[in-house]
């Protein structure tokens, strides 16, 4: 584990030696943190709320049957539970001193909520309940009911909501989280099992994959960090956005190749460091490459580039989270944050993140813009500042939160 800043993936820090369930941290790090506060499991108000949701959990599995609809209502939040739950965890942050000192300590040290930060510990522990309320109610929509992500095309279910296929499923999965009731200990814990085996059902597990990334991909890359004399470079780091495949079969596609390319020169030329490669599994959809590990391979095999010199990010879905991506791991890695950054691309790429049309898409998909412009400096490199709002994490995106 690095000791310089909280780890992307080993949020949980505080409580645990290790993060077990990436997929749970990334999403829901709030809930992680209080399935082990005692102060939840024995306050009255969310004790009561807590056995409204089990009742709600065993009626649905005795009788909706082949109704998937009937099962998400019964584990999604209404609007008004997910009110008097917020009322329960704000009149309790007052109350009890465990609660209160895990907000302001682990929960706000992790920056996972960076955005709620300045609203005081209790504006951060509701509005952080309500993002992992829509969270949960969101992946419950797309991944059981099938209502559209943000990118159908790569981001959907794998089986046909209509289906009879998938309606058995669900009530074989619901059933499953029935009798194992014993376990669900807190008031979401229903609705957060219930999720994330959607997700793991629609093998659409691709936030957890490479995790913990700094003891595997990313290892030598950490270790180099740390001894990395910066004064000596213009830029931290070379941040290079993927380019999906656009044929399966295909792992690198020939613009991820000419991308490396723009980025080997600049890395040989001195300008940084370290070169960053930022994709996920995306093109086509379900795709057996990350985007941004093949990407790594070719700069090491093909382009000479030191595997130490190399960092990847194999989530990113998109340009937006190729960028707003980059700038976590600069954060949690440890580098200089304030240092310019060089963004190496083709320039029609290029040009596309210095659109303001592009600031817009970040503005209305991540509620922020991840970084600052600052100029050009050819047809293929941009220089900017990554923002720590970067840190906000977004359960509205599971596939990269």
């Amino acid at each position: 584990m690095i000791s310089l800043r909280l780890s992307t993936t080993l949020l949980a820090v505080a409580l645990t030696a290790t993060a077990q369930h990436p997929l749970q941290d990334k999403n829901f790090y709030l809930l992680t943190l209080l399935e082990r506060s005692s102060a939840i499991q024995s306050d009255p108000a969310l004790s009561k709320i807590h056995t409204a949701r089990l009742e709600a959990l065993l009626t649905a599995a005795n009788t909706c049957q082949l109704d998937v609809p009937c099962y998400s209502k019964a584990l999604r939040f209404s609007p008004e539970q997910t009110a008097e739950i917020s009322t329960a965890l704000a009149s309790l942050y007052q109350t009890s001193p465990a609660l209160k000192a895990l907000v302001d300590g682990p929960l706000k040290q992790s920056e996972t909520y960076i955005r709620y930060n300045e609203e005081g510990g209790e504006g951060l522990l509701t509005k952080a309940w309500a993002d992992c309320a829509a969270g949960l109610n969101r992946l419950i929509d797309v991944y059981a009911l099938g209502l559209p992500p943000r990118y159908p095309a790569i981001d959907g279910m794998l089986y046909d909501p209509k289906a009879a296929t998938w309606h058995r499923l669900v009530q074989t999965l619901v059933s499953v989280i029935e009798d194992d009731r014993a376990s669900l200990h807190t008031f979401f814990a229903p609705s957060l099992r219930f999720g994330l085996e959607l997700l793991n059902t629609n093998h659409r597990d691709e936030a957890a994959r490479f995790e913990p990334l700094e003891s595997g991909e990313n290892a030598a890359a950490v270790k180099a960090i740390k001894t990395t004399v910066w004064s000596r470079y213009p830029y931290s780091v070379i941040v290079v956005p993927g380019a999906g495949a656009d044929r399966p079969g295909l792992a690198l596609s020939s613009f991820g190749k000419l991308r490396n390319e723009i980025a080997a020169k600049r890395y040989r030329d001195g300008k940084a460091p370290f070169i960053l490669v930022s994709g996920g599994y995306v093109h086509p959809d379900r795709t057996p490459y990350a985007e941004a590990l093949e990407m790594k391979k070719d700069l090491v095999t093909r382009l000479g580039i030191p595997a130490a010199a190399v960092i990847i990010d194999p989530h990113a879905r998109h340009t937006t989270t190729n960028m707003r991506n980059a700038a976590r791991l600069i954060y949690r890695y440890g580098m200089p944050f304030t240092k310019t950054v060089l963004v190496a691309t083709d320039a029609g790429q290029s040009q596309y993140i210095e659109a303001a049309a592009f600031q817009k898409r970040c503005q209305d998909e991540l509620g922020y813009v991840p970084y600052k412009l600052l100029g050009r400096t050819s047809p293929f490199d941009l220089e900017v500042l990554p923002l720590k709002t970067s840190l906000q994490i977004d359960p509205q995106d599971a596939l990269d939160p």
